[in-house]
């Protein structure tokens, strides 16, 4: 544990112990109906109810001790199980990742459950998000977070500008520099070992839906189509990307719609 106080604290959301407490509270109520009928204990009802209700304190506790803290020094992690601690200095990595939902499209208790873990971001967009940050450990903030999009920002606020600055140096001295498969050089983006796609040309380059999409001028389908968690520091990237159409004059709504995590989140 990081010996300063907690700046901010992220604890977990109400979902699961809501889930847990159904099953529960619907066993209670038919034991306890089946009692004042027979008046005879049902051990085997009795016995259900019993594991669901301790079902429902596991979720409880596990609510209770999980959560996410922000210090000066870096981010630290606590469950039921484990902790981590990550420094600021110490992060090398991050990935994210989004799933559109569409809500309207589950019913009962599915759809309320989906409702719960889904959050809507700038677009307005109700969507499952993701968080992986990667340094000697790892931490995951994940949808089951309260105000997880908060949290995910705070952490991107802290780690992409040191992020960025040693991929900038890496691109000024090597000509390229690697985002998994995606790759940046001085003249636009590489695809595996196909063609650079210069940066002058891109009509779109944002995360859509799932997918990081990246599209040049006079092609019909998207030149990379990529699941978003494929891709690490995918922030940094479209930044990267941003800055280099902005000093040739490229920039537009259509190409840059969505730069920055801001604009997911």
């Amino acid at each position: 544990m990081f010996p300063s106080p907690a700046q901010r604290v992220f604890r977990d959301t109400i979902t699961w112990r809501f889930t847990a407490a159904i099953p529960f509270i619907a066993m209670l109520a038919w034991a306890g109906y089946d009692y004042s009928a027979s008046h005879i204990v049902d051990p085997i009802l009795w016995g259900f109810t019993a594991f669901f209700a301790v079902l429902f304190a596991f979720s409880c506790l596990w609510a209770a001790k999980r959560r996410i803290t922000f210090h000066t020094e870096g981010l630290s992690y606590t469950s039921l199980f484990s902790e981590a601690d990550l420094n600021w200095t110490e992060i090398t990595e991050t990935r994210y990742t989004q799933q559109p939902i569409n809500v309207g499209g589950h019913f009962g208790l599915l759809g309320v459950l989906i409702l719960a873990i889904a959050n809507k971001g700038a677009s307005g967009q109700s969507m499952i998000r993701k968080l992986q940050v990667i340094g000697p450990r790892k931490i995951v903030i994940s949808s089951n977070i309260s105000k997880m999009q908060q949290a995910i920002q705070l952490v991107l606020d802290q780690a992409n500008p040191r992020i960025r600055q040693q991929m900038e140096q890496q691109l000024n001295s090597t000509g390229i520099v690697s985002f998994g498969n995606i790759t940046l050089s001085t003249v636009g983006i590489v695809w595996k070992s196909k063609d650079p796609i210069p940066y002058q040309s891109l009509v779109k380059c944002r995360i859509d839906g799932a997918n990081l999409q990246i599209k040049a001028e006079g092609k019909w389908l998207n030149n990379i189509s990529i699941n978003a968690g494929k891709v690490p520091n995918i922030f940094v990237l479209l930044d990267m990307v941003e800055a280099r159409r902005t000093a040739l004059g490229q920039k537009t709504a259509a190409a840059m719609a969505g730069s920055s995590a801001s604009q997911y989140l």
